[in-house]
C-alpha cells in the first residue's frame, strides 16, 4: 500500500508539472490525467470493497489473501504505467507560461453588451449608462488621493471589459494621462510575465530579466507620470498588494482599474448588474431583428420576452440565444418550440444541503482550525462571488447569508457537459436511454425522473450490468405520490439522497451500505434497529409522509434507541419522529451532533439533551444553549414555556409559529437586541409581547 501510494503521488506531481493552462490543454495531457484518475478510482474501489466484504462477512474466509493479491496486481499495473510515462516524459510540453493577450477582441466577451446590427457599424451599448458615467467621473476626478484603485466586478460575460474599454479609449481619458497600460492577468498569473508585458507596452528593453530588475525599471519609467493601469481578469486578491510596490504613487490622479469576478477586494468598486427583463428583451430583439430595425409582431414579442427572461440577465447568454434565433424561422410555432426545448428547468438547492453533500462526498480537504462544514461554506462563497452560483432566497440575516442558490443556466450547461466527459455523474431520465454502454464506469447517478428507478426492467438491467463504483445516488425528480421499490446494487454508496421518493417501508438494503455518510429517505415504515450498523453516517434525514398527522396525535413515534450508537452523526432531521430516551447508558451519546430538526417537545428531555452533549448545568439540570442564535418553535402542542435569559445567552432571533395553546412567552432580559416573530398563535401572546416591548426598546416584535 505504501509503495502504491508513493507511485500515485509521483504521478500526481508529474501531472501538475506538465499541465498547461486550461485554454491550451492538449489531448495527450487530458488522456494522461484520465488514466491517473482511473487508477486512483480503481484503488479506492479495491479498498472499499474489501472493507465492505469484511463488514458483511462473519469471518475472514480468505478475504485478506484475496485483497493482497489484488493489490499486487494493481501495483504491477501502476508500475508499468509509470515506466511508460517516464520514457515519454520529454515529449510533453512543460512550459507553464500563460499566454497573455492585450487585444481587447480576445478579452472576456468584449461585445457582450454591444448590439451589432447585421455586421454594420451601427452599434450601441445596452444597460450600462450609469456604470459608464460613474467610472469615467472617477477616472477624471481630482478629489481622490495620489493613486486610487477601482474594482469592476461581475460574472463572466456580463460586460466588465466593454465598460472598461469605453472609458479607456475615451478621448478625454487619453488626453488626461501620460501613460496608459492594459494587462490581462487571468487565472495563471505570474509576476515576472506581467512585468515583461508592462515593459513591452512601455516600449522598454531590458537585458536583465530578473524579477527585481524588471520591477525597478517599471518604477523608474512611471515615476513622476500620471498613469492609468488596467489589470484585467484578476483572480487573486493579493495581486493588487503585490503590484503596488512596483508602482509609484507620488503623482495625483493616477488610477488603477481592476476587473474581476471576485468581490474580495478592499477597494472602491462598481458592480456590473445583470440585465433586467426589459433590457434583456431589448438586447435580444435588436440582435434578432436587425433587418427590421428591431420591430416584430406582438405574438413573437410575447414569446421572445419569455425567452429573454430565461437567460437570467446574462448578456453572453442572450447573444448566444440571439444567434440561434437568427437562423430560425420567425414564426410563433418555431419560437415556442425553441422556448420549451433550450432551457433546462432551474433547480434551487438549499445552502445547508449543498454543503452537507460536499462534505459527505469527500470533496474537501481539512483545514487547520476549521471544520469541513466551514470549509464547504467558504467554497460556496467563492462560487457565489463571481456569480457562477446565483443567490436566490436570502437567509434570516438578510443580505449576509444565502438560503438557496442555483447555477446560472449558461454555467450549468458547461459544467454538465464537462461532468459527462469526466464520468463525474450520469443523469437518469427515462428507460432505456438512461442506461447506455459505459455506465459501469460512472461514480455518481442522478435521477431527474425518479419513477424510472422503480421499473422492474431497470432493476433487471442494473443487476445484469452492475455499476460497482457508484458512490452517490441522487434523486431530484418531482416528489412521488405513490411508494415505489428501489433497487440498490451499489455496495460502495456514500450518499443516498432519496427524500423525494416514497417507500412502502424503510429500505432495509440501506443498512448493509457500510460506507454511507449521507442518507435521506421518505418512508412510512418503522426504522429498524440495525440502522446502528451505519457507523460512518454523518447526515440522516428521515421524513414520515404523514408526519403532520402523526405529530398532532398524543402518541409520539420514536426512532429506535440504537440511533444513539451513530457516533459520527452531525445532522439529524426527522420529520414525524422523536428521539427516544437513551436509558442513562453513558455509551449512547451523539457527541458530534451539530443540528437537530423536526422533533417535537417530547424529545426535549434531560436525558436526550445530555446524550447530545449540549452544555448543561448538571451546579440544577438547566439546559444552556451557549451558542444558539436562532430558534424556531413550530406546531408545538405546549401551554407553558419556562426559560430564563441565561439559557440562551446569544439568541438574536426567535420565531414561534402555530403554537396555538401557548398563551405567554417568558421575558428575556437580554443585554442585546432580540427579534421576535409570532405567527398563528393565541392573541394573548401578541398582547403579552406588545406590553413588554414598551419596557425594552431593543426588541423588535412582529406579529
Amino acid at each position: 500500500m505504501k509503495l502504491i501510494f508513493e507511485e500515485l503521488s509521483y504521478l500526481q506531481s508529474f501531472l501538475k508539472a506538465i499541465s498547461p493552462p486550461q485554454s491550451s490543454r492538449n489531448k495527450r495531457v487530458d488522456a494522461f490525467e484520465r488514466q491517473i484518475k482511473d487508477a486512483v478510482h480503481k484503488l479506492e474501489d479495491l479498498i472499499d470493497f474489501h472493507i465492505s466484504d469484511q463488514f458483511l462477512s462473519a469471518s475472514d474466509d480468505g478475504l485478506t489473501f484475496v485483497f493482497s493479491q489484488q493489490l499486487l496486481e494493481f501495483r504491477q499495473e501502476v508500475s508499468s504505467f509509470t515506466n511508460k510515462i517516464l520514457k515519454t516524459k520529454e515529449e510533453y510540453d512543460i512550459n507553464r507560461q500563460n499566454q497573455q493577450q492585450s487585444d481587447f477582441s480576445a478579452s472576456e466577451t468584449t461585445l457582450s453588451r454591444i448590439v451589432d446590427y447585421g455586421g454594420t457599424k451601427k452599434k450601441k451599448i445596452v444597460g450600462l449608462g450609469k456604470e459608464l458615467r460613474e467610472l469615467k467621473h472617477w477616472v477624471l476626478s481630482d478629489t481622490y488621493g495620489r493613486c486610487s484603485t477601482m474594482l469592476i466586478v461581475g460574472m463572466a460575460g456580463i460586460g466588465k471589459t466593454i465598460v472598461l474599454k469605453q472609458v479607456y479609449d475615451d478621448p478625454e481619458v487619453i488626453d488626461h494621462f501620460d501613460r496608459r497600460l492594459f494587462v490581462t492577468l487571468g487565472l495563471h498569473y505570474q509576476l515576472k510575465e506581467t512585468l515583461l508585458l508592462v515593459l513591452d507596452q512601455l516600449k522598454a528593453d531590458n537585458e536583465d530579466i530578473r524579477e527585481d530588475s524588471l520591477s525597478k525599471l517599471v518604477y523608474q519609467i512611471l515615476l513622476g507620470k500620471r498613469y492609468l493601469i488596467v489589470l484585467d481578469d484578476v483572480w487573486n486578491t493579493h495581486i493588487r498588494e503585490e503590484l503596488k510596490h512596483y508602482l509609484p504613487d507620488e503623482v495625483n490622479q493616477s488610477r488603477i482599474i481592476i476587473t474581476s469576478r471576485m468581490r474580495d477586494f478592499n477597494e472602491l468598486f462598481i458592480e456590473i448588474p445583470l440585465l433586467n427583463d426589459a433590457e434583456s428583451w431589448n438586447l435580444l430583439r435588436d440582435l434578432v431583428f436587425t433587418t427590421t430595425g428591431g420591430s416584430c409582431s406582438p405574438q413573437l414579442e410575447k414569446i421572445g420576452k419569455e425567452i429573454a427572461k430565461k437567460c437570467e440577465g446574462l448578456p453572453l447568454a442572450i447573444i448566444e440565444v440571439g444567434k440561434l434565433l437568427r437562423k430560425k424561422e420567425k414564426t410563433v410555432e418555431e419560437w415556442y418550440a425553441f422556448c420549451m426545448s433550450v432551457f433546462p428547468k432551474g433547480y434551487e438547492i438549499s445552502r445547508s444541503k449543498l454543503t452537507k453533500l460536499w462534505v459527505a462526498e469527500g470533496f474537501l480537504e481539512p483545514q487547520k482550525n476549521k471544520c469541513l462544514e466551514e470549509t464547504a461554506d467558504e467554497c460556496l462563497k467563492e462560487l457565489i462571488s463571481p456569480s457562477v452560483v446565483l443567490k436566490k432566497r436570502r437567509g434570516s440575516k438578510g443580505k449576509r447569508t444565502t438560503k438557496t442558490c442555483k447555477l446560472h443556466f449558461t454555467f450549468r450547461n458547461l459544467y454538465v457537459n464537462e461532468a459527462k466527459s469526466e464520468n463525474f455523474f450520469h443523469v437518469i431520465n427515462k428507460y432505456p436511454d438512461s442506461f447506455p454502454e459505459g455506465i459501469d464506469s460512472q461514480r455518481r447517478l442522478c435521477a431527474h425522473n425518479n419513477i424510472v428507478l422503480g421499473f422492474e426492467q431497470a432493476h433487471i438491467w442494473m443487476e445484469s450490468l452492475p455499476v460497482p463504483g457508484v458512490r452517490s445516488l441522487l434523486c431530484y425528480g418531482p416528489k412521488q405520490r405513490y411508494p415505489i421499490r428501489l433497487y440498490l446494487p451499489f455496495r460502495l454508496l456514500k450518499v443516498l439522497d432519496a427524500v423525494s421518493m416514497r417507500f412502502y417501508e424503510f429500505p432495509h438494503q440501506v443498512v448493509e451500505l457500510f460506507h454511507l455518510r449521507y442518507l435521506a429517505v421518505t418512508s412510512n415504515g418503522k426504522i429498524p434497529a440495525s440502522i446502528s450498523r451505519l457507523w460512518n453516517l454523518e447526515v440522516f434525514i428521515i421524513h414520515q409522509h404523514h408526519h403532520r398527522i402523526i405529530k398532532s396525535s398524543n402518541s409520539p413515534v420514536y426512532l429506535p434507541v440504537e440511533i444513539w450508537k451513530l457516533h459520527k452523526l452531525k445532522h439529524l432531521e426527522c420529520m414525524g419522529f422523536d428521539l427516544p430516551d437513551p436509558n442513562s447508558d453513558d455509551s449512547l451519546i451523539l457527541e458530534k451532533l451539530l443540528t437537530l430538526s423536526g422533533v417535537s417537545a417530547h424529545s426535549c428531555t434531560k436525558r436526550v439533551l445530555t446524550a447530545m452533549e449540549w452544555e448543561m448545568w448538571r451546579d440544577d439540570w438547566v439546559v444552556l444553549f451557549a451558542s444558539l442564535e436562532f430558534l424556531l418553535m413550530e406546531d408545538l402542542d405546549i401551554r407553558q414555556w419556562r426559560v430564563q435569559s441565561y439559557h440562551f445567552p446569544k439568541m438574536k432571533r426567535l420565531i414561534i409559529r402555530h403554537c396555538y395553546r401557548l398563551t405567554e412567552i417568558p421575558i428575556f432580559e437580554l443585554h442585546y437586541s432580540l427579534k421576535i416573530k409570532v405567527d398563528g398563535c393565541s392573541p394573548l401572546v401578541t398582547q403579552h409581547l406588545l406590553s413588554k416591548q414598551k419596557l425594552n426598546n431593543r426588541w423588535e416584535f412582529f406579529a
